[in-house]
């Protein structure tokens, strides 16, 4: 949790009254954009209040549309990029007005000169539609200069995927539970990795073999498990006890140690406040006197080093370490784990259907990109097509 507040940083909070008080805006000092008379608004300072319209958009869209942390911090940051473009290229003593159409695409077209890629570009006018969207549905500006606003044409390239025998080179150069669980849990379930390092120890049904994940929109979804998956978890969860045990003998020893040279003859007292040592007992009663009892912290089930929840750049940093000592050509992530998962499964003649149900896409479209990778998938079809064809005649 510590590592999702921190990268949180930066998003202030501002109070829904924010966008419901709009009468209050005019008196306010740096107020936001209003309608004034049905013309176009204008900022009553340049380079500032554009700025100050993006901290509630972002609280609107992870609170009332619950997208994704991640999804809300991308946002943050392209939205961001373009006000600051926007402020220098429009700061000249007049008042700021709202972005036009070819000032949004003189943006876009600075970013290709950049050698940005066609995704990231598609993503950044995804975010600044959002918003104008978003701010015009407030009434904040009078012209959604993004209205009827045509989408580029994307190619869209087929996933990377890797085939069995790279799969169990992996699986061979994995030396730790650890990083036998990951890949089990990647490759085995076509987890995410926001998905993976999100999951925690109650999201474990090992009697039924199942987990509990949480995907894109906050949306859950019951992945099943293999034998293979439950085994490597075992053998994580196993490693992980004793590995704590060790750190807690460790801790008790120093005490020990402590305390042992603290009652030496002629040991330097301590300085400063005798420690005021509470029974037991009076601590639970304490405790239970409490009206509101602390919420218990959901324990991760995949930690580092210091015992905090895993990242996603470790996870990254994982994968990328194990292809290089597999000598694995292919430049792949931790998504390409999902993509091998969903592929492969369609190759030994899953349902589409059921594929779409294990990835969490809400959309079969989606899914049936994989039917494009997997062409054992498509001479099946043609198989079953050429057996039937001309029993009729």
């Amino acid at each position: 949790m510590t590592q999702l507040n921190n990268s949180m940083a930066g998003l202030t909070h501002i109070s829904p009254k924010f966008v419901s008080a709009r009468s209050d805006a005019n008196s306010a000092a740096g107020s936001a954009l209003l309608l004034q008379g049905g013309q176009k608004c204008q900022l009553a300072s340049p380079g500032q209040n554009l700025a100050k319209l993006l901290p509630p958009y972002l609280e609107h869209i992870q609170a009332e549309r619950s997208l994704s942390l991640n999804t809300v911090i991308s946002y943050r940051r392209d939205l961001t990029f373009f006000v600051s473009w926007f402020n220098s290229v429009n700061f000249s003593g007049a008042p700021a007005k709202v972005p036009s159409r070819g000032e949004i695409l003189q943006y876009l077209s600075s970013l290709r000169a950049k050698g940005q890629k066609p995704a990231s570009v598609t993503r950044m006018l995804a975010s600044l539609r959002g918003w104008f969207s978003w701010l015009k549905d407030m009434h904040f500006i009078a012209r959604d200069p993004l209205e009827h606003f045509e989408n580029p044409h994307r190619i869209k390239k087929l996933p990377q995927v890797l085939t069995t025998d790279e799969i169990s080179m992996l699986f061979a150069v994995s030396s730790t539970a650890r990083e036998k669980a990951l890949l089990e849990l990647m490759y085995g379930c076509g987890l995410r990795v926001s998905e993976l390092v999100g999951l925690n120890v109650a999201d474990l049904n090992v009697g039924h073999g199942l987990i509990k994940c949480l995907g894109k929109g906050s949306k859950e979804r019951i992945v099943p498990m293999g034998n293979q998956a439950i085994n490597a978890l075992a053998l994580y969860r196993a490693d992980q006890a004793a590995r704590t045990a060790e750190q807690l003998k460790k801790s008790a020893d120093a005490l020990v140690l402590e305390a042992t040279r603290a009652a030496r003859p002629g040991a330097k007292a301590k300085r400063g406040r005798p420690r005021k040592v509470v029974p037991v007992a009076v601590a639970a009663v304490a405790v239970k006197s409490k009206s509101r009892p602390r919420a218990v912290k959901a324990e991760p089930l995949f930690k580092d080093e210091q015992g905090e929840r895993l990242s996603r750049l470790v996870v990254w940093q994982i994968i990328k370490r194990l292809s290089q000592k597999a000598g694995i050509k292919k430049s792949i992530s931790p998504h390409t784990l999902r993509h091998s998962f969903a592929t492969h499964l369609l190759e030994n003649g899953a349902d589409l259907r059921a594929v779409q149900e294990l990835l969490g896409h809400s959309n079969l479209v989606t899914t049936q990109l994989y039917t494009h990778v997997s062409r054992a998938h498509l001479k099946s079809a043609y198989t079953q097509a050429q057996t039937n064809f001309g029993l009729a005649l």
